[in-house]
């Protein structure tokens, strides 16, 4: 695999998404805001405040961001929830969550979003809240708790295939978790993979049946299927700190938000 840089110095990138245009849309948590990258790395900004920290891209290319209030190292305070960018303004869908990390349209039109909650010492994880998972109504507003007792710094999120389960990276125990989805919300969860020690999984992105999970301190993306094991992996520069990962504009390669970088990478084969 080849690996580029397309664009750097744009502080601690998370959530890259492919826009239609062919250009790459990406949060910054410590600026503040939401970049939107051409292929020449050339960028807009848009500025969300507080600490964007997860991104999802909508039907008519509306842009929702996952507000974590500006913890985790964000610009400054800023009400915590999700927010929506629609032609270069910012406005919220909702405003009342905890800490909203990362986000995904599921298949029932619903964002699905994780939540730790609370901001918290990774030396001291005794002192940190369950996590959640909310839906939230893109039209409405309305957020739905879907699960309430959570592992600890719940994290990336994506559904499978087929709707049936809902993947959560746990950050701290290190292990991609999968809930099933029942028509009354998540049932029971099990523990699709454990990664190695200092591989703390971040976001993900489904690949057909696959998922390409983002490792943190490891500096590598891992391709694990539904029944645990990891089919492909792919290792990038020492001290990039890959925080999530999308599919590019043709498929064929990835986008990686590299966070002690500043930087967002193309991987390609």
């Amino acid at each position: 695999m080849r690996v580029e840089v397309v664009a750097d110095g744009m502080g601690f990138t998370e959530g890259p998404v492919a826009l239609s245009d062919g250009r790459v849309a990406l949060v910054s948590i410590s600026h503040g805001c939401v970049y939107v990258v051409a292929p020449d790395g050339s960028r807009e900004r848009i500025v969300t405040g507080g600490g964007p920290n997860g991104l999802a891209v909508g039907a008519e290319g509306e842009l929702y961001v996952a507000q974590n209030g500006g913890i985790w190292g964000g610009s400054g305070p800023a009400p915590a929830g999700v927010q929506v960018i629609r032609d270069g303004r910012v406005e919220y869908v909702v405003d009342d969550l905890g800490a909203p990390n990362d986000l995904v349209l599921g298949p029932d039109g619903r964002l699905w979003v994780t939540d730790p909650v609370a901001e918290f010492s990774g030396q001291r994880p005794q002192d940190a809240r369950p996590g959640r998972v909310y839906s939230v109504d893109v039209a409405s507003g309305s957020a739905l708790l879907e699960l309430d007792e959570g592992p600890v710094f719940v994290n990336g999120l994506a559904f499978s295939e087929d709707g049936s389960e809902l993947l959560v990276t746990v950050t701290l125990a290190m292990q991609l978790v999968a809930y099933s989805v029942t028509a009354s919300g998540l049932g029971e969860a099990r523990t699709v993979h454990t990664f190695g020690s200092g591989a703390n999984p971040d976001g993900m992105v489904r690949s057909g049946q696959h998922f390409w999970v983002a490792l943190l301190a490891a500096d590598r993306l891992d391709l694990v299927d539904l029944d645990g094991d990891v089919r492909d992996s792919v290792a990038l520069p020492a001290g990039s700190l890959p925080t999530n990962v999308c599919l590019d504009h043709d498929g064929t390669g990835l986008y990686v938000t590299a966070g002690f970088a500043q930087a967002l990478l193309h991987v390609t084969p």
